[in-house]
This record gives structure tokens, C-alpha cells and sequence, in this order.
């Protein structure tokens, strides 16, 4: 296979048979059998208890000591103080104790179409960027709107060794060390999380893999996310 990790964006939406609880513990013991890696959406959200995160990482290891978390940066950070303050830099330094506790060493932030790169905006998030700075975890941002240009992404997001993450349906990525790509289902589908990937679909994305040079991860996050992920990992097992 590709040197690829395939999942989704959250396990909540995993259908299991109705015995499923005697072989495992949680939901997520039966999905970490599955895959290699989940992306926890609901911190966007609300941030969980250390508690909570203890128990998702122990679950995990019972299963697979490698599985993988990252961690979606809250919406204090990204759509409500935008960068602007400590206020935001002291809600990512409770994310890095999250990160932490599961082993994530990934942190998406994905901001809103209407944070626009104007220069109030650039420069709130370049000393944002400053303030954060942890060798330890790899920051991976997915802007959103027709103003982030190639030749803006690649600029702020190599001064920071940030991961260019898109839907590589949408764009191609601009820079970083790996892939990080989220599937939404908009294109090729109309709305935005309804479509459900073909055959087709998923096939051109395995080429797409194909042409980088570079360690890879695919994450779903249409409503058919688990069935869309296991038939792509099929067909790059069928490509082999």
C-alpha cells in the first residue's frame, strides 16, 4: 500500500453489528481496528477532559500501541478570536496537554472562508504562530476561500513549517513536509458532506497519491466517511 494512513474525521458514525460490545470496550476499540488513524473533530467544539482523552488513548493501545489521534484546533482559536489574543494562545496551550495525553502530534486548523488573508489577519496569526511554536507537533491548516493564493499559503506556511492541508479534490496543496488531506465530498458532489465517493472517484484520488513523493494521510469527512475510507483502502490494496 501507498505509505499512507487512511480514516475519518470522528468514529461516532461507525455502523457495528449489535454484538459488537462483546469483543470491544468502546466504539472507538472497534474503529482502531479498522483503521490506523482518527481525527477528533469534537474538540472544535469543546475541549475533553484529560480524563477522557487517558481513557480514548488506553482503549486505543489495546487494540494498536501505533494508532494514531489528531487533534482539530478549538473554534475559540480559528473562527471566534481569530488569533488575535492570549486568549488563543492559551486555548492551543490546553490542546498541546490533549495532544500530550494521546500521543497526537498533529494539529489541524481549519479556519472559516470568511478569515480572509487580509494583513490584519496575516499578521494576528504570524504572532500567533510565533507564541506556539512546539517541535514537538506539527501544526497542518486548511484555509478556506478563492483569496488564500498559492503564492500567500506557501509564503506564511513555510515560515512556520506549516502543512498545507486540502481537499484534493478542491486544490492541489502548496507546501509541507507531508500530506494531509480531508475529503468533504463537495466536489465532486454538490453539497458539501452528501456525496458518496465511487469507485471512480476514489481511484483517481489512489493516482493522485501516486504522483507525491511523500508520507500521506486521508481523512474523511462526508456521512458515508467510514464506507468511503474502508473502499478506498480496498482499492490501494487491489492496486498492489
Amino acid at each position: 500500500m501507498i505509505n499512507t494512513r487512511i480514516g475519518c474525521c470522528g468514529w461516532s458514525s461507525l455502523r457495528l453489528n449489535s454484538d459488537w460490545r462483546r469483543k470491544y470496550k468502546s466504539k472507538l476499540q472497534a474503529y482502531s481496528e479498522l483503521f490506523s488513524i482518527v481525527e477528533i473533530n469534537s474538540t472544535f467544539y469543546k475541549l475533553p477532559r484529560i480524563s477522557t482523552c487517558k481513557k480514548w488513548r488506553d482503549e486505543a493501545d489495546l487494540i494498536d500501541e501505533k494508532f494514531e489521534f489528531t487533534i482539530k484546533a478549538n473554534q475559540i482559536i480559528t473562527h471566534k478570536d481569530r488569533f488575535k489574543s492570549k486568549t488563543s494562545v492559551e486555548t492551543f496551550e490546553k490542546i498541546k496537554e490533549i495532544c500530550d495525553v494521546l500521543r497526537a502530534r498533529i494539529v489541524l486548523i481549519q479556519t472559516p472562508a470568511s478569515f480572509k488573508p487580509s494583513e490584519e489577519n496575516l499578521k494576528n496569526a504570524e504572532r500567533f504562530f510565533e507564541r506556539i511554536e512546539d517541535k514537538n507537533l506539527r501544526l497542518v491548516w486548511e484555509v478556506r476561500g478563492r483569496e488564500w493564493s498559492d503564492e500567500i499559503v506557501e509564503r506564511l506556511f513555510k515560515k512556520f513549517n506549516i502543512v498545507h492541508c486540502v481537499d484534493p479534490f478542491l486544490r492541489k496543496p502548496c507546501c509541507g513536509e507531508f500530506l494531509y488531506f480531508r475529503l468533504h465530498g463537495s466536489p465532486p458532489g454538490e453539497r458539501m458532506y452528501y456525496y458518496r465517493y465511487t469507485n471512480k472517484d476514489l481511484t483517481w484520488l489512489s493516482k493522485i497519491l501516486r504522483g507525491y513523493d511523500k508520507f500521506s494521510y486521508v481523512l474523511f469527512n462526508n456521512i458515508w466517511m467510514c464506507e468511503s475510507a474502508l473502499k478506498f483502502m480496498k482499492i490501494l490494496e487491489n492496486e498492489l
